[in-house]
């Protein structure tokens, strides 16, 4: 940050630069971890027909190690990895949080203005403009995310985050909350381009049992 200074005399725009160089560093990564949350989204009918069969199981139930068998073989004919989606993401979280505590920290952002209404970065935005986009931005962000099969109750959790959020950054430093919000911006349009790469899920029509049953009588071959 201090040698962009050197071009950049304004620490502002030395934190938004930054960012975007922090986010092409770790693009690969979210790009391999949207790709499997993708993959993961298009079995999850199939996914779900599989837990439906065993859900009158109690989970101490030997039947249930039926389920997960089935999940398993599920996701390696699929060419799918649980996991998929976290690691990538996980990977790139000490760049992430280094670059957070400096913000937090660093005593050369004491009393630098940015624009406007932005007098110190390392005092709260005044109006509260920016932690305001910072979790509009961020909602913003969990409606482009695909769904993973989450649950409802954890749904609801994911989209009260960015109002959580918000209210974390009203008196966080500035320069905080414009590297929050300038991040947000760009894995928005992150996930629009590799939506666009990829295209739509794949996702599988799974047919009850029953339904199943009747076709095959339909068609003679019982």
């Amino acid at each position: 940050m201090k040698r962009l200074h050197g071009y950049v005399a304004n620490y502002g725009w030395d934190i938004i630069i930054l960012t975007v160089i922090i986010n092409i560093l770790i693009l690969p990564f979210r790009h391999m971890s949207v790709v499997s949350m993708r993959k993961m989204q298009a079995i999850q009918p199939e996914v779900k027909a599989i837990q439906d069969r065993y859900a009158k199981y109690k989970a101490t139930d030997p039947a249930k190690q039926k389920m997960n068998q089935e999940m398993m073989a599920l996701y390696k004919e699929r060419g799918v990895n649980p996991a998929g989606g976290c690691i990538p993401i996980l990977l790139t979280f000490p760049l992430i949080f280094a670059f957070y505590a400096l913000l937090s920290t660093a005593i050369e952002l004491r009393g630098a203005p940015f624009i406007g209404w932005i007098h110190d970065l390392s005092a709260h935005d005044p109006f509260y403009v920016t932690p305001i986009l910072m979790g509009v931005s961020q909602l913003w962000q969990q409606w482009t995310m695909p769904s993973t099969g989450v649950d409802p109750a954890q749904q609801k959790m994911m989209m009260f985050m960015p109002i959580m959020f918000t209210f974390m950054f009203l008196w966080a430093p500035a320069g905080l909350a414009i590297y929050w919000l300038v991040s947000n911006l760009w894995q928005i349009g992150q996930q629009y381009v590799t939506n666009s790469i990829i295209g739509p899920p794949a996702v599988r029509t799974v047919r009850p049992a029953a339904e199943r049953r009747l076709k095959r009588v339909g068609g003679g071959k019982t």
